[in-house]
């Protein structure tokens, strides 16, 4: 490395003051440099009357980007919001500081709210531009410009009734006395952090300045793709990112039995129906962001394609905004999968050589007020999130030369199990689809015509995972059992860890079982004997929930009972005196503890989740077929709720057991599931 280290800067007491901090930062991870500051006046500091909103983006940085790049400078320091969007192939940010303070302030004679109507406030930022009308759309802008000190001899001139600065500005420069007012937004991406930029092959020196980047300790963003309904439908990648995530944010497009795939994530629930917004598009970006500088691998899951109709574009843009690591995962868009799903070719050799896709609202758009849709020249075209205007729609189709008789397809619910499919012209199908609820396509064409409905059995399922029976048909979720991880007292905790320390096997009788037995002896560090120990386990959904621990079971019973698992370690193991720990639940099925007595296990069982009932809810109103019980629980609880079984329903069970209890119930033509 060339010594000194020559650091480029604007010559502004507040970018001196920005280098210091540098140097302070690097000193306190024991890191010296020897250094001398180049003052270089950029664009921005030569030209003060052009306003920032008819501005470069490297209004601030050309000048001294270009000396890094010759050669005459090593490194920069700027203001990280100061830097332009996309940074000149030949640097690279070798550092992002922990920002200081990323809010604004005011500064002024009087308290923001004592402000007098039509009062002359000072910004040059477009944004804060925005954000200040947003609360007081009397007062009058002016565009200012200057070093900080040079911004507020404006107020004592009484050229402006007041400024809005950054709050780290005024904080590295020793003005905090200033500030009369915080307010309330957010302030701009990366606003209070610095950026020390350098020429893209010195590794040398951004090693050396890497034990200050603040990026080293971040998380990262996946936008997920969940498809346009059946929880099926997600890819394999999608799949992967849930099984590692931290933390996945949610909406209620979501079959929820996705996020079993993320057991060890924290699920937020983030809502984004229309109408029924449950977190404003702008709290959810920051809360992706503050759990993604905060270190965590964050999976933002979303119906259909993330960048189709949705708000993935604008969480993408926000997230790289603030140097975040964001993944697009694609998933199958509604706009397609659902016709797909229902054999309608959007595009067909002689009918149909092109195809549209419209959004039936634009961005904020009055609801009192509806907008004409836009028609496009396609023929066949596929509006999302147009039922609540489906009538404004038609209108616009006719207006653009659409026959009233072009066939119209509309599918609520798509590859739902609840799916509602209507079909008519544009004539009719107004009146068809009365009764239909969002989310529901519109497709409109041709194509249309060759659609011939097939009907699917639909099974309700009382169990925990449905997915297991789509093979079956349609498969609603309507689970009948709710299971927590046990409460265990300190004593509970440490009996449980003994008896896992002396166990010669651990036998798994479920994917919870396997799941809360692993969190409960987790922060013991007992992670390293588990894998030392011999694991008996029933079925691929529990040999799952040990691969998440890196962890394959001896033992994996393909009959998905305690009696197929009993078989499966009687032949593969001698279990005479062999210590057994079962991890099981509060209602256990005694079969398995009292077989392996019997063959001279001594068997430890601990509760490690409880199964309870959940609430009662009313039966869905859409016509049920047949019923899928998965465990004894289940078919008590059902009982207990609805008192008995339709008769029209056909009655399944997985395990003897199970069909046991419901011929014991009077329901002797319930069939096993193989």
């Amino acid at each position: 490395m060339n010594l000194p280290v020559k650091i480029a800067s604007r010559s502004s007491p507040l970018a001196l003051a920005q280098v210091d901090e540098i140097i302070r930062e690097l000193k306190a991870q024991g890191c010296v440099l020897d250094y001398e500051v180049l003052k270089i006046e950029t664009t921005g500091d030569k030209d003060k009357v052009t306003p920032l909103t008819s501005s470069s983006d490297d209004f601030f940085t050309d000048t001294i980007d270009r000396a890094i790049l010759e050669g005459k400078a090593d490194v920069a320091i700027h203001s990280a919001k100061d830097l332009p969007q996309n940074l000149n192939e030949g640097l690279k940010i070798f550092a992002l500081t922990q920002g200081m303070d990323d809010r604004d302030a005011w500064v002024g004679p009087v308290h923001w709210k004592d402000l007098p109507p039509q009062a002359r406030v000072g910004t040059s930022s477009v944004l804060r531009q925005k954000q200040i009308l947003q609360l007081r759309p009397d007062v009058t802008i002016v565009n200012i410009r200057g070093t900080i000190n040079e911004r507020l001899q404006l107020i004592k001139e009484s050229k402006v009734d007041g400024i809005v600065v950054a709050v780290c500005a005024l904080k590295r420069l020793g003005l905090e006395a200033e500030i009369k007012d915080i307010f309330p937004w957010e302030g701009m991406p990366l606003q209070g952090q610095l950026a020390v930029v350098g020429r893209r092959n010195d590794r040398e020196l951004a090693d050396l300045l890497s034990v200050i980047d603040v990026r080293r300790q971040y998380g990262k963003v996946i936008l997920v793709g969940a498809g346009p309904g059946d929880p099926e439908l997600i890819t394999l990648k999608g799949v992967k990112a849930l099984e590692d995530a931290d933390c996945v944010f949610y909406d209620y497009l979501l079959d929820t039995s996705l996020l079993k795939y993320a057991s060890k994530a924290e699920h937020i629930y983030v809502g984004k129906r229309k109408g029924e917004h449950s977190l404003a598009q702008e709290e959810l970006s920051r809360r992706l962001k503050d759990k993604a500088i905060a270190g965590k691998n964050v999976v933002r899951l979303k119906g259909g394609d993330p960048l189709i109709f949705g708000r993935g574009a604008d969480e993408f843009q926000y997230l790289r905004s603030y140097h975040i690591d964001v993944e697009i995962i694609p998933g199958v868009s509604s706009a397609t999968g659902i016709p797909s799903s229902l054999g309608i070719p959007l595009t067909a050799r002689g009918v149909a050589s092109s195809v549209a896709f419209v959004s039936g609202h634009e961005e904020d758009e009055d609801k009192a007020h509806p907008k004409s849709v836009a028609i496009p020249q396609a023929d066949t075209l596929v509006f999302l999130m147009g039922l609540t205007k489906l009538n404004i729609i038609i209108e616009s189709l006719q207006k653009a030369g659409w026959s009233k008789e072009a066939p119209v397809m509309i599918i609520a619910n798509g590859t739902k199990p609840q799916e509602q499919i209507v079909k008519g012209t544009l004539s009719t199908i107004e009146a068809l689809a009365k009764d239909l609820k969002p989310p529901a396509l519109i497709v409109v064409g041709k194509t249309v015509e060759s659609y011939k409905p097939i009907r699917k059995k639909t099974f309700l399922h009382c169990g925990t995972h449905p997915g297991l029976y789509q093979h079956l048909g349609n498969i609603i979720s309507w689970p009948m059992i709710d299971i927590k991880p046990a409460m265990m007292d300190k004593a509970q905790q440490k009996d449980l860890l003994q008896a896992f320390e002396a166990a010669d096997i651990i036998a798994l009788t479920s994917w919870y079982a396997g799941e809360y037995f692993f969190k409960a002896i987790a922060a013991s560090s007992h992670n390293d004997m588990a894998r030392r120990k011999i694991f008996a386990v029933i079925g691929r959904q529990t040999q799952k929930a040990l691969e998440g621990y890196s962890i394959q079971p001896a033992i994996v019973s393909q009959d998905e009972t305690g009696e197929g698992l009993f078989k499966a370690m009687v032949q593969q193991l001698d279990l005479k005196g062999k210590r057994i720990l079962l991890p099981r639940s509060s209602l256990p099925n005694p079969f398995l503890k009292e077989a392996l007595t019997g063959v001279g296990a001594i068997v430890r069982a601990v509760t490690i989740y409880e199964n309870i009932k959940p609430p009662k809810r009313d039966l869905p109103s859409v016509p049920i077929d047949g019923v899928i019980f998965s465990s004894p629980s289940t078919v008590k609880n059902f009982l207990l709720d609805y008192g008995k079984i339709p008769g029209s329903w056909r009655i399944l069970a997985k395990g003897p057991v199970t069909l046991k209890t419901l011929q014991e119930a009077g329901y002797p033509n319930a069939t096993s599931l193989s």
